[in-house]
């Protein structure tokens, strides 16, 4: 390994600064997100644009070295190896990373892996308030609920939170099964009263249910049946003319948005495929 893929020395937070706190990114950070990112630092501090600013160049040339490395997948893998296992806070945290981090820091902290690994592991994340993340259970799972209450499983929680947003949170779990509804500063209605959100419900509850997710042919079919089910859902408002356009609009870009986050790919690719299905009737 060359010397410019070792982590830099300079740093903050008590430990070294990685390339991707040079690129403001997370470190399951996609190749796309890689690519955006350092486009929007190099429009910013690139010498052209910047001008005789030295601070700016040097700041262009950790972007560059950071953005040479992370590009490439295999210089990735072994920088990589060179970093902790995990680094938090989270930069851009959704409510599927925070609820994914935390899960795997309270079940390596803890040793009762038992009702309170089933419990973390059907959880379902809805949405992220700023200090409230509110999670649902899957029917089937409702019973398991309790145990993410108990009062020292309730504090490893709270104390992973923390730890992976860099910040105080609680949680709050709610039972999809009775649409019980949930604050509006947490951004949804209450459940059944709105199709979009009965999408976004059954869209988390599904991709928990998912076997082997991560991989991205699982993915793409996901992706897939989820967008069938959305576009059905369009065609069938836009015929009972019950939303003005507006308002139609705003609703399906939340949630393909939502979507976008769940697969932890730019909105826009979700965006592209929906046209695509649309325009060509694949589906």
């Amino acid at each position: 390994m060359t010397q410019q893929d070792q982590p830099l020395e300079s740093g903050s937070q008590d430990r070294p600064l990685t390339y991707y706190d040079v690129l403001d990114l997370d470190r399951d950070a996609t190749a796309e997100e890689i690519k955006a990112a350092y486009y929007e630092l190099a429009r910013k501090y690139h010498p052209d644009l910047a001008g005789e600013d030295a601070a700016a160049a040097q700041r262009f040339s950790l972007i560059n070295e950071a953005y040479q490395v992370l590009s490439d997948p295999q210089r990735r893998y072994q920088y990589d190896r060179t970093l902790p296992r995990k680094s938090y806070p989270l930069r851009h945290p959704t409510p599927e990373k925070v609820w994914r981090e935390a899960t795997d820091v309270v079940l390596i902290r803890s040793d009762r892996f038992g009702p309170l690994n089933q419990a973390m592991q059907a959880a379902i994340p809805i949405t992220l308030d700023e200090d409230l993340l509110v999670l649902t259970m899957p029917g089937s799972e409702r019973h398991l609920a309790g145990h993410l209450e108990t009062a020292s499983n309730r504090n490893s929680i709270l104390n992973a939170l923390e730890l992976v947003t860099g910040r105080r949170i609680g949680f709050r779990v709610i039972d999809g099964s009775t649409a019980s509804p949930v604050p509006p500063a947490a951004g949804l209605a209450a459940a059944g009263s709105d199709p979009w959100n009965e999408i976004i419900q059954q869209m988390h509850r599904r991709y928990h249910e998912l076997t082997r997710r991560q991989q991205p042919q699982a993915k793409a079919r996901f992706c897939r049946e989820v967008l069938i089910r959305i576009i059905q859902t369009e065609e069938e408002l836009r015929v009972a003319g019950e939303q003005d356009e507006e308002t139609h609009e705003r609703s399906l870009a939340r949630v393909l948005d939502r979507l976008a986050t769940v697969l932890e790919v730019p909105g826009v690719v979700v965006g592209l495929e929906f046209e695509r299905m649309k325009r060509t009737g694949d589906y």
